[in-house]
């Protein structure tokens, strides 16, 4: 009971993170089972205090014990601890660098968990081994084991196993399937659950893991918050491995959004912890580990060289005895001999042991070795990086500043060059409305002046002749009052919208026309209103239209014209004026040429048509 009891609470403060409490009751476990000779469950307490040193980053020790406790669970055919060993021994391999190796144990462990129908060992094992055949990029085989893991974990109903299930789904969305948004939900549900079960050693690394993934999907605000956390939890913990890790991805973080500043202070951190972490493990320590086992060899090799100068005494004496006929004596002799002799083959056995631990010590000293020099490697790799990280953000900046000179040159001369074309475009109007003016005012002043003079003439001869020219000339001025009104009221920018234009001719339709007892009908799409017509549009359309209603009105007759101004589609407009009339005039006089040339003027087309019922002018419309 005593044995459980520590057992037990060393699981308890091990997963609450009091590693100095669980350690303790562990050691008080591991002295009960060995004093009382219970194997049984000394296996457990060996395996527990692999997990807990596995979890805390001493690697070494920990396949030690679960070796230990591998031979323990073998020797009592516990094969539900040996399948959780094979898996903790393949979990060792992994952090290691053995992928292989680490495969090869967990499917011994599936294969021992399979024949007992152990749900829960099966999802362990699925999802350890989905993991490692990612690493070796085999997806297949990882998505297989992995939903595995997912279907045995949901049938346990165990929260932290379904946890760990889904972040391993986590691992294959986004390193599998490429799918970072499907990651972040996987590892979401999995910490959602590790939080209600309050798993702290779990989210100090799934906090980090979740920190990647929103950082990869670019929501800063998740990735901050959620690094952040792991960082408050590791220290909490005092898990410097965790702690090292959470500096490091802040750092790679800010360095990635050129807060370089930041990113400097964190990897200084990051350095601290993993230089503190790799003194633990350095040289001078495995030395003296070293120098221990090879005393022991010395002392094993001296013991052998008594044993077997004890052996030589006794079959002298043996042989003594039996010269002298004591024969209990030579028995008992014999049995000494027979001790000794299995103590001689103990005592090899164990210098053998020796010798290979030695032989493994001296392999881990180059090993360590080597992993000092990758460390300072790795260090100078990130001074590096954050000299050339500085080095790019200043030629970011100068890039920056010589872009931006650019871009403000080039809009400069874009202004410039717009400014040309609206001064292009404003002389053409200008030369138009100079053309209009000289070509239908000038010629409209020179009539007047002609017939001024000529009424002039015939005030005393023909009074009647005389005001026949000046009602002539009142009509002119008429013309020429309200040419001048049209061309200022076009070039005004206020009158731009074709709802002015539909207003203008509405009462130049009105004025004309209803005077003369002419019914009109006016109708204007509402979806025309509101569109913009540049000033030689509006000039040239209102001419059209004012020429085709003079028309109209001296020739055509008529007691009915209908007006219809109206949208054809997004690109074309249709101005439709149709009379009643009766008007048998030409097609292709003067004022009709004028019209298609006013209307080629704005790339649009004019058709004229008459028969019996009346006269139809279609004018489309090319909107620009």
């Amino acid at each position: 009971m005593l044995i459980d009891l520590n057992n037990r609470k060393g699981i308890y403060y091990a997963e609450d993170g009091q590693n100095d409490l669980a350690t303790q009751h562990y050691n008080t476990a591991l002295n009960l089972c060995l004093a009382k000779k219970e194997s049984k469950k000394l296996a457990e307490v060996y395996s527990n205090i692999g997990s807990q040193l596995l979890a805390t980053g001493d690697k070494d020790k920990a396949i030690n014990n679960f070796f230990n406790a591998l031979k323990l669970f073998e020797l009592n055919e516990n094969k539900r601890g040996i399948g959780e060993t094979y898996s903790n021994i393949s979990s060792v391999y992994y952090l290691m660098g053995k992928v292989d190796d680490a495969i090869n144990y967990q499917k011994n462990s599936i294969a021992v968990r399979e024949k007992i129908n152990d749900k829960p060992g099966l999802a362990i094992g699925n999802l350890n081994i989905g993991q490692l055949y990612l690493i070796k990029k085999e997806n297949p085989f990882a998505k297989q084991h992995l939903t595995n893991a997912v279907k045995y974990a949901e049938q346990t109903e165990n929260s932290k196993l379904i946890a760990s299930t889904y972040a391993g789904m986590a691992t294959y969305e986004a390193l599998g399937a490429k799918n970072n948004q499907n990651a972040l939900q996987w590892q979401s549900k999995a910490i959602a659950l590790y939080e209600k079960i309050d798993d702290k050693q779990m989210l100090s690394r799934m906090y980090v893991s979740a920190g990647n993934l929103a950082n990869k999907i670019n929501d800063t605000t998740a990735s901050i918050a959620y690094y952040n956390k792991a960082l408050l939890l590791s220290k909490a913990l005092k898990n410097k491995e965790n702690i090292s890790n959470a500096y490091d991805k802040l750092s790679s973080f800010y360095n990635s959004r050129g807060n370089f500043k930041n990113a400097y202070e964190n990897y200084k951190q990051h350095i601290l912890y993993r230089d503190s972490i790799t003194e633990k493990s350095n040289l001078a320590k495995i030395e003296e580990v070293r120098v221990k086992y090879e005393t022991e060899k010395k002392d094993g090799e001296i013991l052998k060289l008594s044993t077997s100068e004890r052996l030589k005494q006794l079959q002298i004496e043996k042989q003594n005895a039996l010269i002298t006929g004591n024969l209990l004596l030579a028995r008992q002799k014999q049995s000494e001999i027979e001790l000794l002799s299995k103590e001689k083959q103990l005592q090899d056995l164990r210098l053998k042991e020796q010798n290979e631990k030695i032989r493994i010590q001296n392999l881990n000293a180059v090993n360590k070795e080597q992993q000092l020099r990758l460390a300072k490697n790795e260090q100078l790799a990130k001074e590096n990086e954050l000299a050339n990280a500085k080095t790019t953000r200043n030629l970011l900046i100068g890039g920056f500043v010589l872009l931006l000179l650019l871009i403000v040159t080039y809009f400069n001369r874009y202004q410039l060059k717009k400014k040309l074309e609206q001064q292009t475009a404003l002389l053409a109007i200008r030369n138009n409305i100079s053309k209009d003016l000289h070509d239908e005012i000038g010629s409209t002043l020179t009539s007047i002046n002609i017939l001024s003079s000529v009424s002039q003439q015939a005030m005393d001869k023909d009074t009647g002749k005389a005001k026949k020219m000046l009602q002539k000339i009142t009509s002119q001025s008429k013309t020429i009052q309200q040419s001048m009104s049209d061309i200022v009221w076009s070039i005004q920018p206020n009158n731009d919208k074709i709802e002015n234009l539909a207003i203008r001719m509405r009462e130049f339709a009105t004025q004309t026309l209803e005077p003369l007892g002419i019914l009109v009908t006016f109708i204007t799409d509402e979806d025309l209103a509101s569109k913009s017509l540049p000033i030689e549009y509006r000039k040239e359309i209102l001419l059209i239209y004012k020429e085709a209603l003079t028309n109209i009105s001296k020739h055509a007759n008529a007691s009915k014209v209908n007006i219809d101004l109206k949208k054809i589609d997004k690109n074309t407009a249709q101005l439709f004026i149709a009379d009643n009339g009766l008007w048998k005039g030409e097609t292709s006089g003067t004022g009709i040429r004028s019209m298609k040339e006013r209307a080629l003027a704005i790339t649009s087309t004019l058709t004229l048509s008459n028969d019996d019922k009346g006269t139809v002018l279609l004018l489309a419309i090319n909107l620009p």
